[in-house]
């Protein structure tokens, strides 16, 4: 029985794969093999009990020419062929059981055929409400003017006619209530898949986060207690030691706090509301981060040059997060340029936004971490002279504040060699 309903139904492979559309479609396609193996049975039943007319010559080779092309489907059809045999199959059937109805009738006799058919093809497929609201009503037209060509009584006629419409508003309703089902579940479904995916990214960032924190600090606190232990095995011999050992400690200190104040910067940028988020001149922003970065650039022996224009550049941003991002892409700018190179940084409008561009000459982003370079925890190589490599969280930092602020922050592969990352924001 299992087999048979993923035969005739979707797996959960193809519920988390397929869009709603695809599914219903799919659903369809597959079960009409089994509405064509209950017309060939029940046909072949009535042709055995006696019960014979032309039309049976027809629906029995029609019913095996559907089940034979069905499978022809399944293997691989486009969508609109798909669409056409499905609405093909449910037309003619619907269409062949009015015949019935009519060569029945013009024997004098009336059958509820017309209505159970369409009550069960109503249970067994997937139709979309307006689809089957179109189709039912077209149908019930041509069955009421079959049904008022019978040689039958008025009232016989009346009560055939009503006992049609009301099966088929009960299945245009069935019809809606199965289709609005499906989709739910599906939109369950896929929210629970979004749940989970959200729960494995956060799962790999926690296990990140503390690969990242047991490596940085580990090596830190290593040296510090090696220091400290040998202070402690010669401070009879060397009584300036200690001192010695507390001054090197300081870089070891300074290299953990760092290590944390970039991870709080971090949560801070994805849960700090930017509340002084107005029209300000960035000229003064870049100035300020300019001004920051000058000692570091110095000691790694690169210039910063700056390309401001006269007139000022009034954009809405929240100053202390545009210059949080400038701090991160400027240090990292100097970190990766060599000696005697130069890291610019520009600034203009282009129509209704404001510009700024961070450009280095160092060896740029491998085509490798460009998909995941803003994400969290992605951490390059460390530049030539630098034992450890970044905390990965800097770029994620300049991502993260520059979606709250309605700005967009992107990489460009600078011409000669190095990286450019272009922030814009709104003008005021």
């Amino acid at each position: 029985m299992r087999n048979l309903l993923a035969r005739w139904d979707v797996t959960p492979v193809e519920k988390a794969e397929l869009s709603f559309p695809s599914q219903v479609l799919l659903v369809n396609v597959r079960r009409i093999e089994p509405a064509c193996l209950l017309g060939i049975f029940t046909k072949s039943a009535e042709i055995l009990g006696g019960f014979t007319s032309t039309l049976r010559l027809v629906e029995i080779p029609l019913a095996i020419f559907f089940l034979l092309m069905t499978q022809a489907i399944r293997r691989g059809a486009s969508r609109r062929r798909s669409i056409a045999f499905v609405a093909a199959f449910l037309t003619l059937t619907l269409l062949m059981t009015q015949f019935n109805v009519a060569a029945l009738g013009a024997q004098g006799r009336l059958t509820s055929a017309y209505p159970l058919m369409l009550l069960s093809l109503a249970l067994l497929f997937v139709v979309p409400p307006r689809v089957m609201l179109a189709g039912t009503s077209m149908l019930f037209a041509s069955y009421c003017a079959i049904v008022w060509r019978i040689e039958a009584g008025v009232a016989e006629k009346f009560v055939a006619i009503e006992n049609t419409g009301l099966t088929s508003i009960i299945a245009v309703v069935a019809a809606t209530l199965i289709h609005s089902n499906r989709q739910r579940d599906h939109e369950q479904q896929r929210q629970i898949r979004r749940q989970n995916d959200a729960l494995r990214d956060r799962n790999a960032e926690l296990d990140a986060l503390m690969a990242i924190t047991a490596h940085d600090l580990r090596s830190p606190l290593h040296g510090i207690r090696n220091l400290f232990d040998l202070a402690m095995r010669r401070a009879g011999h060397d009584t300036a030691l200690p001192l010695r050992v507390l001054e090197q400690t300081i870089a070891s200190v300074d290299g953990m706090l760092a290590l944390v104040t970039r991870l709080l910067d971090a949560h801070a940028a994805e849960q700090r509301p930017l509340t002084a988020i107005a029209e300000e001149d960035v000229r003064g922003v870049v100035l300020g981060a300019e001004a920051r970065v000058a000692p570091l650039a110095r000691s790694a022996g690169v210039a910063v040059e700056i390309d401001l224009p006269p007139r000022p550049l009034v954009a809405i941003c929240d100053v202390a997060a545009l210059g949080q991002m400038l701090d991160n892409l400027l240090s990292n700018a100097v970190r990766y340029s060599p000696a005697a190179a130069v890291v610019t940084i520009t600034a203009r409008r282009d129509h209704e936004r404001i510009v700024l561009s961070v450009r280095d000459r160092g060896p740029g982003v491998a085509g490798s971490q460009l998909r995941r370079l803003f994400m969290k925890f992605q951490r390059g190589a460390a530049p030539a002279g630098d034992a450890a490599p970044g905390t990965g969280m800097g770029l994620f930092i300049v991502a993260t504040l520059a979606a709250r602020m309605d700005a967009t922050i992107r990489h460009e592969p600078a011409p000669g060699g190095g990286a450019s990352f272009v922030i814009s924001l709104r003008a005021a």
